[in-house]
């Protein structure tokens, strides 16, 4: 029975959940629509394709779900949604604001017309807004939720889309970052997805050209070769971040730093996820420690490897292959934070080179020795963990800090190198967790150092741990991932989106 019941909650992430899609009736919202319902979600669609509506209840069943004529440039419509979403199921969860259009082809912006430009910003971003503003109509009460959006990979570049479509990607991306702000005090989730372009019925008629033509043309361009981006990516994307917490049966996974920690947690989420584990540390004793109490002698394996040095870091990579067979995801984990000297002129030049010869040599040699046998095999994850101090400043150390910062800019080129291998590249940047690194080099007790993460927090009502930072890194070695490569996955609960000297400011004015 136990196993039943941890096999139902691996495969039903959103059991009891009530979620709003836009542009729920074809598409990446099609596709999610199925994905959360398949999850356990009660799912209400809204759109304004009536047929292909009705058409997508009917395949999920009208029991878990129904669907809302809704046109979301029209608030009434929208309000509507929401309030008939809550009195059928008694509330909202999730509310994914997907429901957009892209304009046709004009490169050159004199040849642009304000009525088109108009209409892209009024269903692409008006749209967005009045789904963000009746869902936390209805959330803020209750004081939870996850408020998701479709923005674009044209959000993060230029030149890759119109300039109306660019430009109401951007926003939405805006729009994302300054309600995570407000919400976050109400204990509400607020993220966007950006997805690279891919055969969706708004995609072709863009185009102009059918399924094959569309990924033939993104396959081309892309950097990850070996593999198609599907609706199906992007809505494993968008159940990531409306669920709790993602699988790997048959994966074999190094983490360094794997005794304590985030790569404990993630060690322990792995094996329970089906993956084989090696857990390389120089903690020997909390190590073999780990291995006794997960008690799965044919799946976990210690090694003891010191990531600055070559010879180990090749060993463990060595072991790894040769006692299961290959090597699936690396997990570049280990760290230190270093000397605590907040000012340039106390900080100390041996620290500082310790703190890179782990943190970031470390790194390079695991991402080196994990592509001596992941480009052979032409497939791979490789992950690092990088720190919240990677996208902002002034509030850790300056050797912590720029080792943090080198290992973003060691994944992003690693990302373009081996891309063409089918090999995925990303790293995580965690905010503060009372891990015994942090309480350890802080010198506080785990209570004191959690008051002081609660207190600094943008999103109230939970504490960071380093299950979050496990559950991050499983999604992104997980298949549900496949065409994410070249991300740094902030968990930070919308800290780094803040001014913090502002909010500082406006509480001693207040």
């Amino acid at each position: 029975m136990a196993g039943a019941s941890l096999a139902s909650a691996l495969t039903r992430r959103l059991e009891g959940k009530v979620a709003l899609v836009t542009g729920g009736a074809s598409g990446i919202g099609e596709c999610t629509a199925k994905l959360f319902s398949k999850h356990g979600a009660k799912v209400a669609i809204a759109d304004i394709q009536d047929e292909l509506a009705h058409s997508v209840v009917d395949t999920i069943g009208h029991s878990n779900s129904t669907y809302i004529h809704c046109d979301v440039t029209n608030e009434d419509h929208v309000k509507n949604a929401v309030d008939k979403t809550v009195s059928t199921y008694g509330k909202l969860d999730i509310m994914f604001n997907n429901a957009g259009i892209a304009d046709r082809p004009k490169p050159r912006i004199i040849d642009n017309e304000k009525s088109d430009f108009e209409r892209v910003m009024s269903i692409n971003v008006t749209g967005v807004f009045l789904g963000m503003k009746h869902a936390a109509r209805v959330m803020v009460p209750a004081r939870s939720g996850s408020i998701i959006s479709t923005a674009s990979l044209g959000s993060g570049i230029g030149g890759a889309a119109t300039h109306a479509y660019t430009c109401s990607k951007h926003a939405v991306v805006g729009l994302t970052r300054n309600l995570a702000v407000e919400l976050g005090q109400f204990g509400i989730r607020v993220n966007c997805l950006s997805p690279y372009a891919l055969a969706t019925p708004l995609a072709k008629k863009f185009l102009e050209l059918d399924d094959e033509g569309v990924e033939n043309a993104m396959s081309y361009m892309a950097n990850l070769k070996g593999v198609t981006l599907k609706a199906e990516d992007v809505a494993n994307a968008a159940l990531f971040l409306a669920s709790d917490e993602a699988r790997l049966e048959g994966k074999v996974a190094i983490i360094t730093g794997g005794a304590s920690g985030f790569g404990e947690s993630t060690a322990r989420l792995f094996a329970r996820h089906g993956a084989k584990v090696v857990i390389a540390d120089v903690q020997d004793d909390r190590g073999q420690s780990l291995c006794r109490d997960l008690n799965l002698p044919d799946q976990i394996s210690y090694v003891h490897c010191d990531v600055t040095s070559d010879s180990d870091v090749r060993n463990v990579v060595d072991f790894a292959v040769t006692k299961y067979g290959n090597l699936d995801i690396m997990f570049n984990n280990a760290g230190i934070p270093g000397n605590l000297d907040f000012t340039i002129a106390d900080a100390d030049n041996d620290n500082f080179k310790r703190v890179f010869e782990v943190n970031v040599y470390g790194a390079f040699l695991g991402a080196k020795h994990a592509a001596r046998v992941m480009v052979p095999a032409k497939k791979g994850v490789i992950l690092f963990t990088s720190s919240v101090a990677s996208v902002v400043s002034g509030e850790c150390p300056y050797s912590y800090s720029a080792s943090k910062h080198a290992v973003v800019g060691l994944m992003k080129n690693l990302c373009v190198e081996l891309g063409q291998y089918g090999i995925r590249v990303n790293s995580i940047s965690p905010c503060a967790v009372a891990t015994p690194m942090l309480t350890g080099a802080a010198g506080l007790d785990k209570a004191v150092v959690e008051d002081i993460i609660r207190a600094s927090a943008n999103l109230k009502g939970v504490l960071p741990t380093a299950q979050d930072v496990a559950d991050a890194a499983l999604y992104l070695s997980s298949d549900e991932s496949k065409f994410v490569s070249g991300l740094n996955l902030v968990v930070d609960g919308g800290y780094s989106t803040t001014n913090q000297s502002y909010i500082r400011m406006m509480k001693v004015l207040a």
